[in-house]
């Protein structure tokens, strides 16, 4: 690539394996001063190893790292920083105990003497100062724990540029914020433009894409798909260059149709976790789409249904019979399988291969005599995920070394070994890539077409009108509205979810 006056970053023929697995192909990328330059690509393209490269996080096997012209190593991630590269990942790394101005000065605060005595005016000075130049309301003497996610993402970006920072790397930002987050956070990163501040984003989200960057870097199979200026290109191309291939359907049309038989019943269930006693019926064949706004409920019940929260009020029925889920495994012995919001945290053992994790739900298929078969549980496993089409279709591999797409279809995998026909699906597209939601969608369908109830938990209100057969709106913990037919639509989903 020809260098460009003004250029901050620029990486050439960047190269990294994992095993056998070549992660990364001669990968280029150039970073221009002051841009918002979106990099795009599939789960399991090389956006996540890119970015751990440039944070010292792994070390390249070959290539150049470039910034200002100058040639460098990225020896760790306390050097990254120290070479003005800050990163605001989806995963956040404040400590809620301490206070919004020990956050952001975290590891380099001022002291007054040999012995490190903390200078807590200056400390709070110096945060209020960060926080004032761009416009944000939050005191520094503020617990972190008394803020909420987007204030949260809001310091994480502050906390940054208190190292002096003139690259930040923003991985999925806007992730549980509601839509006035994210609007303070853009307003931010347009003001953060203005100061001649350059970023790099990564995010699922193409609209977002469209909103706030300058251009675009698309990675496929580890290699480079082209660079787009976002003023001259549209979504469909994006889409095709990610993908290699034109995006038919992003949802899947179904083959099937939601019979009569009701396979889940709640009447005023509540439980410890939820503000107000919630009714509906799942049937069989049936996808059932709960949704709303960021505390609206929607997860407190899923957990509450599943026995991880313990019940306080109502009743469940399971195929019409009266039952008590007090736990967990009280739920799996009654056919009902459930995918958290959260797979990394709630969902996945990340350093296990995956042939435990999807085993794990039903260890006595993999037994012979009481012991554990290593064969079976093999064959279990390698059957899951070719037919989940797993990549790469490697077993034994760790967990945590597929991408968020693969990740997540491990997870459904570990309920489908068993005698499961409730399927309670919380997020189940989040923080993975278009191309992998919609294989995520086909299998919903084919689930559903097999006889299985799906109760899908989601605040993408596009996903909830593409994907389910009727959808339950919440508000403040409660069902406010039931959409179907004609009338479930997107706007109409938005418009009762924000109290219209």
């Amino acid at each position: 690539m020809i260098r460009v006056a003004g250029t901050v970053l620029k990486l050439e023929e960047i190269n990294k394996s994992f095993g056998g697995i070549h992660a990364l192909k001669n990968v280029q990328f150039e970073l221009f001063e002051g841009e918002v330059h979106a990099l795009l690509g599939e789960n399991g393209a090389g956006k996540s190893t890119l970015i751990k490269i440039l944070t010292g996080v792994h070390r390249m096997d070959s290539g150049k790292i470039l910034i200002h012209g100058k040639n460098i190593v990225i020896e760790d991630p306390v050097d990254a920083r120290q070479k003005g590269i800050g990163a605001i990942y989806q995963e956040l790394s404040l400590i809620d105990s301490l206070t919004v101005a020990e956050n952001i000065f975290l590891g380099h605060e001022p002291v007054g003497n040999f012995f490190g005595n903390l200078k807590k005016k200056e400390l709070t000075r110096r945060a209020l100062e960060y926080l004032n130049t761009f416009g944000i309301e939050i005191a520094p003497e503020t617990p972190v724990s008394d803020l909420g996610l987007g204030q949260k993402r809001i310091v994480e970006i502050v906390k940054a540029l208190s190292i002096n920072a003139n690259i930040l790397l923003l991985d999925e930002p806007t992730t549980g914020m509601s839509k006035a987050e994210i609007d303070t956070l853009f307003s931010i990163m347009d003001d953060l433009k203005r100061k001649k501040v350059t970023m790099i984003y990564i995010s699922h989200y193409l609209d977002e894409v469209f909103r706030v960057c300058d251009r675009a870097t698309v990675l496929r199979d580890g290699e480079n798909a082209g660079v787009f200026k976002i003023g001259e290109v549209d979504l469909k191309t994006l889409i095709r260059a990610m993908l290699g291939r034109t995006l038919k359907e992003e949802f899947p049309r179904r083959n099937g149709f939601p019979g009569r038989e009701t396979v889940l019943e709640a009447s005023e269930f509540q439980s410890e976790g939820m503000a107000a006693p919630v009714s509906f019926k799942l049937h069989r064949g049936e996808i059932l789409g709960i949704t709303g706004i960021i505390g609206s409920g929607k997860s407190e019940l899923a957990l509450g249904l599943f026995g991880v929260d313990r019940k306080v009020a109502g009743e469940i029925k399971v195929k019409e019979e009266k039952t008590a889920i007090a736990s967990p495994s009280d739920a799996k012995k009654r056919g009902i399988s459930f995918v958290p919001e959260d797979r990394k945290v709630q969902g996945l053992f990340l350093r296990l291969p995956v042939e435990h994790n999807i085993t794990i739900a039903n260890l006595a298929l993999s037994m012979k005599r009481g012991v554990i078969s290593y064969k079976r549980r093999y064959e279990i496993a390698r059957e899951t995920a070719e037919k989940l089409k797993v990549t790469p279709l490697d077993v034994k591999m760790p967990v945590q070394n597929l991408s968020g797409g693969n990740q997540q279809k491990v997870v459904i995998g570990k309920w489908l070994c068993g005698a499961t026909d409730i399927f309670i699906l919380d997020e189940p597209t989040r923080g993975i890539d278009i191309g992998a939601k919609t294989e995520i969608y086909s299998l919903i369908n084919s689930l559903a077409d097999n006889g299985a109830g799906i109760l899908i938990m989601s605040s993408e209100f596009r996903e909830m009108s593409g994907v389910c057969d009727r959808v339950l709106i919440m508000r403040k913990g409660s069902v406010v509205s039931e959409l179907a037919g004609e009338e479930l639509t997107t706007e109409k989903i938005l418009t009762v979810a924000l109290g219209g």
